[in-house]
């Protein structure tokens, strides 16, 4: 991996820990299930994070270092399995189609990690040697690509009401946050794949793969801290623009 990869890593190791840390403060206020669901991701994908990076710059053993790469995806498949409950208390709490996504994608992800392990495959970095890599991929890219377009769809029907005055300007704002980072970790998976069939293929890993992991891993997470704790010079600009157009 490249520095410039790793660097962004670490970043939204920190991000994504400070956040699970605070909302799983509002969740134990509010008792509201969305907060909790959306503190454990965060708090999974920091742990995954932790597991994947922090041990390459303590040790060189190969076996330890896959081991714990092994835990981190299994964190990170958590994560990812605790924002499909995220998007379904929050968009589809009544539907039943939701609930069947959340488990396919549940089952997915853990069949195609168990499957990998079986294999001897602890990174999950060998597409060509069984099918459950696909259902893995497929599982991951899935959850985000569903954020993405409930954030968008939700954003399109805020800017409406926001023209009617029924909705205030950074509600409507978080949604288009909200689709965009769903829309980066979709495209983030996406890279992963492409970087592993690369590497599957000759042997090494681009400077542009790992650039474009880089910025897949910074700018969702800057999204995501945006829509949910926004500066005030950030409510205020939101405020001004909105005053502008409408």
């Amino acid at each position: 991996m490249d520095y410039n990869a790793y660097y962004a890593e670490v970043i939204a190791m920190i991000v994504f820990c400070v956040m699970g840390i605070r909302l799983h403060r509002v969740g134990a206020r509010t008792r509201g299930l969305p907060e909790r669901y959306l503190s454990a991701a965060f708090l999974f994908w920091a742990l995954g994070y932790i597991l994947w990076d922090i041990p390459a710059v303590l040790t060189h053993d190969a076996w330890l270092l896959a081991r714990c790469a092994f835990g981190g995806r299994v964190a990170i498949h958590l994560g990812t399995i605790a924002l499909a409950l995220f998007i379904r208390a929050v968009f589809r709490p009544d539907s039943r189609w939701a609930l069947w996504f959340v488990v396919a994608s549940a089952v997915g992800l853990l069949g195609g990690v168990a499957d990998s392990a079986r294999m001897g495959d602890w990174l999950g970095e060998r597409p060509f040697e069984y099918p459950s890599y696909w259902v893995e991929l497929v599982a991951n890219v899935a959850p985000s690509g569903w954020m993405a377009a409930e954030g968008m769809i939700s954003y399109q029907n805020a800017r409406k009401r926001l023209r009617l005055g029924l909705c205030d300007a950074l509600s409507c704002n978080r949604f288009l946050l909200w689709g965009l980072a769903g829309a980066f970790w979709a495209t983030l998976e996406i890279a992963t794949f492409a970087q592993e069939f690369e590497f599957a293929v000759v042997g090494s890993q681009s400077i542009a793969s790992d650039i474009a992991m880089a910025a897949c891993e910074f700018v969702p997470a800057v999204l995501v801290w945006l829509a949910f704790f926004p500066p005030r010079w950030y409510e205020a600009w939101i405020g001004r623009r909105a005053a502008t157009q409408g």
